[in-house]
């Protein structure tokens, strides 16, 4: 990782254009405009993942708690439809925000999705990045580590990848699923190509 935080255009393996966001350690930040929001309908595709999820909260439903301790060592579950373990929490009766912890094995990967919740991630453990962007458009690669924080447009499309062959990586996601969920608005998509 650089000492520096830096924006850079790369080519993938598939030609198309990268933006690169790398992680600093002197607690450099990127500027809003580096991903824009964008008017983007709901797709209604087959693609859901609403199914999957809602099957795997009935059988592991949130912990509900005042404080959620020693996130970088709390038992998580195997979630197999998003490629992590993932643990949900109900914290202080909250009926808008609902937090969950997910760890990727190494080398892994998270699906390519994206949701109608806005979600902050913390990383609590961990060495890694995300890939996000717009249906057709280029992606920004978001590189990660251990104490950072970022977060993307709602509806845009994310996978997150742990950089470590040898370590598991962790993540705090916050999201507004609760609130969501009573409007009505609350999706969630996998992507149909980029898995």
């Amino acid at each position: 990782m650089s000492s520096e935080s830096t924006k850079s255009v790369e080519a993938d393996s598939a030609d198309s254009r990268i933006e690169h966001i790398a992680s600093s350690n002197d607690g450099g930040q990127q500027t809003p405009e580096s991903l824009p929001a964008r008017d983007q309908p709901l797709s209604r595709t087959a693609d859901t993942e609403m199914t999957d999820r809602e099957n795997w909260n009935e059988k592991n439903p949130p912990s509900t708690l005042v404080i959620a301790r020693d996130l970088k060592n709390i038992e998580l579950t195997p979630r197999k439809y998003r490629n992590t373990k993932a643990r949900f929490f109900r914290l202080g009766g909250d009926v808008r925000l609902q937090p969950h912890v997910s760890e990727m094995p190494p080398g892994g990967r998270s699906v390519n999705h994206r949701h109608t919740t806005e979600a902050v991630i913390y990383i609590v453990s961990g060495v890694g990045y995300s890939m996000v962007g717009w249906d057709d458009d280029s992606l920004t690669r978001i590189d990660w580590q251990e104490g950072d924080m970022f977060s993307f447009p709602v509806w845009m499309w994310h996978q997150h990848f742990n950089a470590s062959e040898t370590e598991s990586s962790r993540y705090l996601a916050v999201q507004d699923t609760l609130h969501l969920k009573k409007i009505g608005l609350h999706a969630i998509e996998r992507h149909p190509t980029r898995q």
